[in-house]
């Protein structure tokens, strides 16, 4: 079909009076969907910059049309019959009095190759769907471009989500594409302003505040020039009043933060807006579920918010952050604007009850399984809801409930290895009330542990009193076990007298007769360590059998997985138990290390060091990271000794004032290690390499501790590699139990040497067995001499 007949249309498209900002990814998945669909709806919430990105694909590709693009600007039109003569009247169409305005349109479009930009369609849906697929219909060279915070849903409609500008990352608060408009704006509003090193970090928090939105970005610019920028961040607990009049010549909708929500909460249904105001009660992201358990009550059923929610999601209002996975977000700006409505209506007070409630049901199953299998999916469940945890712990302590939250809350704080920040909120929840009460004991009972790891003694042994006191008053098993273990971690801690072990032991048996399995096992670990700290490292090895095997009740040992890689990958660890594990290996390593074995000690420090990483334990990886600095030391690898200093030094500032958990013992001996070390390398030297190990993330600091394997393994696969043979098809640790088998140990001793459960070994050995088809042991025993004998020729 000839177009071109039609004379030009009116409405050409506006020039830009600012500059364009990024936005390079967007335009060009822009660019490619109008070549190939003639439907294209860019989708975001107010003022995410929806018409500048439209309008800028429009420019670009309007040499591809005959009568180029044209735009019509919809925002202040209401009445949605009025639509088609809105349309006309832009493009100059005349229209017959006699004609509908949507034929005449039609026929004029029809014979136009036209560009078409509906720009600000969300008020005016239905007209606009109604519109637009008639005249696409009618229309073979028109292609029409719309900017919506809903898709129109209109059949052969392409949608483009529009995201906030990239953000300045945390580490690196020059970069991102919001802080960059920041700075443009400030410095046409405020002449002089520049950014700086002494206000960038102020700057990049401005941004990270209002979320990337470029709208909000650009009313704080024009705000700096009353205001200076270290103030902004501050006052933005207001955001709405302090991003107040913008330009006059910006869209009515824009002149103001508020008016640019305000529009988005006129679109949505009474169900809609009364969720986006309970929702505003999640700090972070959250799941379905979590919003059914906080927001569903009989004014809002469960099917009514899943629609509501699906509506709230379909208009840019939630995010959904997976498309595999139930994940929303509310964003910063817009969870404020529904946090002011909750206020405005009945049942806020209610609505957190029910958010506290549901959290600490989230906490409560965790610490109930924390030394399970499932620890590490619960945990990592869990971090995901960092941001709704201290919302939560905030809501329950201005309702004076926070101990019912830190009682159950240690198992998420002892798998973080953040004991400083448990100390804080324990400490403000013991304040709020001090009758007797099983609540009250846990935190007490944690609270001294978590005070004891920070090295500060007397307030762990205080508390700790505090809390046997207040469990002799509650008559209760349970919280006397826990009580009695606080109160031996405080003794034991300082190491040297041999009742350290004896007190732990009588806690344990408090812990057996309460039927407290997590409390048994974390009894078993504190035992072994006791040991360990009274100077007795062979009863070190020998408990931590019992720790192992009480571990293995549920299957498995928490750490034979054959894929192990970094932090935050050990393959199939999802199944793992990591903490009491990782937390047995460190202190079998250091025994080791006593007893003269090397190669025992970095085989159980390097697994203690990626089953800490992967719960991202900070106490936990800066422990075994700094023994196997010593290790390095004592084998004169003092270049991979200084970085490993440097890196937990950095970890244990992160913990808390006193590096090695405060003890003598430990402190004395890492001050030996690192003076060889220095001496070796030289002052400069040393703090060099220190530097470098000091800049790794946590990430980085547990894969360069764990990835230092024994020469003997480079050895053994090189004599394996020329062939496949018959041991191939076992896997790592199936290998080294052969080996060991092969060597003539019983299934015990290898469990000692390998820092495994005996049932661990049993369960290897059959299925070594079921592998090669063999029925005894000795057939193993041949089978990898002659492979040896094979490798060796």
């Amino acid at each position: 079909m000839a177009f071109g007949s039609a004379r030009p249309p009116g409405g050409k498209l506006p020039a830009d009076v600012t500059s364009f900002i990024g936005r390079e990814p967007e335009l060009a998945a822009l660019s490619a969907l109008l070549e190939r669909a003639r439907l294209v709806t860019v989708l975001g919430p107010g003022g995410v910059g929806k018409t500048r990105i439209a309008l800028r694909a429009a420019a670009q590709a309007a040499g591809n049309y005959a009568h180029g693009a044209r735009c019509v600007e919809l925002s202040d039109l209401r009445d949605p019959h009025l639509l088609p003569k809105a349309v006309t009247d832009t493009l100059g169409v005349a229209v017959q009095t006699s004609r509908p305005p949507l034929d005449a349109l039609a026929a004029y479009l029809a014979e136009c190759e036209l560009l078409l930009v509906l720009d600000t369609c969300e008020h005016l849906l239905d007209a606009c769907a109604a519109l637009t697929g008639p005249l696409l219909a009618r229309s073979p060279g028109l292609t029409v471009l719309a900017t919506s915070r809903q898709a129109l849903d209109v059949p052969g409609e392409h949608v483009l989500p529009v995201p906030p500008l990239p953000l300045p990352a945390p580490d690196a608060a020059g970069d991102g594409d919001a802080l960059t408009l920041l700075v443009q704006r400030a410095a046409a509003v405020a002449p002089g302003f520049a950014l700086t090193d002494a206000n960038r970090a102020q700057a990049a928090a401005l941004c990270r505040r209002l979320d990337g939105l470029p709208l909000a970005i650009e009313l704080a610019a024009v705000r700096l020039r009353a205001l200076p920028l270290d103030r902004l961040p501050a006052q933005t607990g207001d955001t709405f009043a302090l991003l107040g009049p913008g330009r006059p010549t910006s869209p009515t909708r824009h002149r103001t933060l508020r008016a640019a929500v305000d529009w988005s909460h006129g679109l949505c249904t009474p169900a809609e807006r009364l969720l986006w105001a309970r929702l505003s009660v999640f700090a972070g992201p959250f799941g379905l579920t979590a919003a059914d358990a906080v927001a569903t009550d009989e004014e809002l059923p469960a099917p009514v918010l899943l629609t509501a929610l699906v509506g709230l999601t379909e208009k840019s209002v939630v995010q959904r952050l997976d498309e595999r996975r139930d994940r929303y977000r509310l964003p910063v700006l817009l969870r404020e604007y529904g946090a002011e409505r909750l206020r405005e209506r009945e049942g806020r007070e209610a609505c957190r009850r029910r958010f506290v409630a549901h959290y600490r049901a989230q906490l409560a199953d965790f610490s109930a399984e924390f030394a399970t299998p499932a620890q590490l999916t619960r945990y990592r469940a869990l971090a995901a809801e960092r941001q709704n945890l201290y919302a939560a712990l905030e809501y329950a302590a201005a309702d004076g409930e926070l101990q019912e939250l830190t009682a159950v809350m240690w198992a998420y704080w002892l798998c973080a290895g953040q004991p400083g920040e448990a100390t804080t909120w324990m400490t403000r929840a013991l304040r709020e009330r001090r009758e007797p009460s099983q609540d009250r004991v846990m935190t007490l009972a944690w609270c001294s542990m978590f005070t004891g790891n920070q090295g500060d003694r007397a307030g762990a042994s205080a508390l700790a009193a505090e809390a046997v006191a207040t469990a002799d008053r509650l008559r209760d098993m349970r919280a006397s076990a826990w009580a009695a273990l606080a109160a031996s971690a405080a003794r034991f801690h300082d190491g040297g007298p041999s009742h350290g072990p004896v007190l732990v032991r009588a806690a344990g048996t408090l812990m057996h007769r309460a039927g407290d399995r997590t409390g048994r096992r974390i009894a078993a670990l504190h035992l072994s360590f006791a040991h360990l700290l009274a100077g007795e490292p062979a009863a070190t090895l020998d408990t931590a059998r019992t720790t192992l095997d009480l571990l293995g009740e549920d299957g498995e040992d928490g750490a034979d997985n054959d894929d192990q890689g970094t932090h935050g990958g050990h393959g199939d660890q999802d199944s793992t138990e990591c903490y009491v594990h990782g937390s047995q290996l460190s202190t079998c390593g250091l025994a080791h290390l006593m007893l003269g074995a090397p190669a025992e000690a970095a085989d159980a420090l390097r697994r203690a060091v990626l089953l800490k990483g992967c719960l991202e334990d900070v106490l936990g990886v800066a422990s075994a990271t700094e023994l196997l600095a010593w290790l390095a030391a004592d084998e004169g690898r003092a270049r991979r000794a200084a970085r490993l200093f440097g890196a937990t030094a950095a970890l244990w500032r992160r913990v808390g004032p006193h590096p090695m958990v405060g003890n003598a013992q430990l402190k004395a001996l890492h001050d030996t290690y690192e003076r060889q070390v220095r001496t070796a390398l030289g002052a400069r030297r040393f703090a060099a390499l220190a530097a470098e190990g000091a800049s790794l993330t946590l990430a980085q600091a547990v894969r360069y501790a764990a990835e230092d394997g024994p020469a003997s393994g480079a050895g053994r696969r090189a004599l394996t590699a020329r062939a496949a043979p018959a041991s191939a098809a076992l896997t790592r640790r199936e290998r080294e139990v052969a080996d060991l088998v092969a060597a003539g140990l019983s299934n015990r001793r290898i469990a000692e040497r390998l820092v495994i459960s005996k049932r661990t070994v049993d369960a290897h050995v059959e299925h070594i067995l079921g592998k090669l088809g063999y029925a005894s042991r000795a057939q193993i025993t041949a089978l990898l001499r002659e492979e040896g004998a094979d490798g060796e020729g």
